[in-house]
């Protein structure tokens, strides 16, 4: 099984340098520094982790973060969900 929310928010700290407790599923997407470049940078990531196709203005759409990881959790195979 794979949380969408804790691969994001890896990639989050770890590509980007976000501090981890700056981050929570009801953090606003452009609070946290999702723009046009990061939105595509991190749609390229998360096609790299999650095997997801994911547009970068789809990331750029949804308000929080736990949107997107909403979004990639519907976009997961059945059988690697959570819950």
């Amino acid at each position: 099984m794979i949380s969408t929310y804790s691969v994001l928010t890896e990639i989050l700290v770890d590509e980007f340098q976000l501090c981890a407790e700056d981050l929570s599923a009801d953090a606003r997407c452009g609070e946290v520094g999702l723009d046009s470049l990061t939105a595509a940078e991190l749609a390229g990531l998360l096609r790299s982790r999650l095997g997801l196709e994911v547009q970068d203005y789809e990331l750029l759409e949804l308000p929080t973060l736990g949107d997107v990881a909403a979004l990639l959790e519907k976009r997961l195979p059945a059988d690697q969900r959570q819950g």
